[in-house]
């Protein structure tokens, strides 16, 4: 019963606001027919304006809202629109684990240009010795050795007791030359000097009275070098014999000599015993090939 007072009471507003309009589009042709004046004419326009509105505003209140429709099929797809802007760089990411398959090795390439040369290393060990040589070819026959020419120095000499036996430097002079071949020993100053170089043997048998020392000295291009040196002790003053030998090895112009040391210079200087200075060529040195 609501319902159908509710249906009549639209009813009637449809026709009111229906009547309103007409009436006002009526008033307004008979406005423009009849010649009336500018501010009636818009009056009456302005009341149709509110009376459409208020039909329509009533209509909306009135009205019951009917079920939302179905929905449409999607529209065809809009063009792509403009790039946007490059955005900002992101954080590096983390490692991850290598999960692929090495590959295979490829070509060989091309040799690339000669580097220059690096620094001078250290020098290395030395490296083992290599295989020995191919002998080589054999030499002339050497010229045979002649012994006669060959030369033979030796000397043997005393102290003679009728003269000094010792100079002020300390060289024991044997005077009395005894064998002196090659003359290579000189009684006047003591001294052997060498003209054929080689290893010589020199020795000594002195008698002293006393405390004695005495030196073989060698003076080569260096200078005067003591060799060996031997000494007695005599407390009592008795006769006894200090002796001493020694093989050197001699080039031309070395000299040879026996000489007192200063711990003591007793030599004995009598005719009852003779002391003996004494040396001789054991191997002459065989010239460089």
């Amino acid at each position: 019963m609501q319902l159908i007072q509710g249906a009549v009471a639209l009813t009637n507003w449809f026709d009111v606001v229906y009547l309103l309009s007409r009436g006002c589009a009526v008033a307004l042709s008979l406005c423009d027919y009849n010649g009336h004046s500018m501010e009636q004419h818009t009056l009456w326009k302005t009341v149709l304006i509110l009376a459409m509105v208020l039909g329509r505003v009533m209509l909306q209140e009135n009205a019951c809202p009917a079920p939302d429709g179905k929905d449409g099929q999607p529209g065809v797809p809009g063009r792509p629109g403009r790039p946007g802007q490059k955005g900002d760089r992101g954080e590096t990411g983390l490692a991850s684990k290598r999960t692929g398959v090495k590959g295979m090795k490829g070509e060989e390439g091309d040799p690339g240009e000669t580097g220059e040369p690096g620094r001078v290393g250290y020098k290395g060990p030395r490296g083992p010795p290599g295989p020995p040589g191919e002998p080589g070819e054999r030499g002339a026959k050497g010229a045979g050795a002649d012994i006669k020419a060959q030369k033979r120095p030796a000397f043997s000499a005393a102290i003679d007791s009728d003269s000094k036996s010792f100079t002020a430097a300390g060289v024991v002079l044997f005077k009395r030359i005894i064998t002196n071949q090659e003359q290579a020993y000189n009684g006047n100053t003591g001294k052997f000097k060498c003209a054929e170089p080689g290893l010589y043997y020199f020795t000594f048998q002195v008698i002293s009275s006393g405390n004695l020392c005495l030196t073989i000295v060698k003076r080569d291009s260096k200078g005067a070098e003591p060799q060996v040196g031997f000494c007695d002790s005599n407390t009592r003053s008795q006769m006894q014999v200090n002796s001493g030998g020694a093989v050197l090895d001699l080039d031309q112009n070395d000299e040879v000599w026996i000489a007192t040391g200063d711990k003591g210079t007793k030599l004995y200087e009598g005719s009852e015993a003779n002391s003996v200075f004494s040396g001789f060529l054991l191997f002459p040195r065989l010239a460089s090939p």
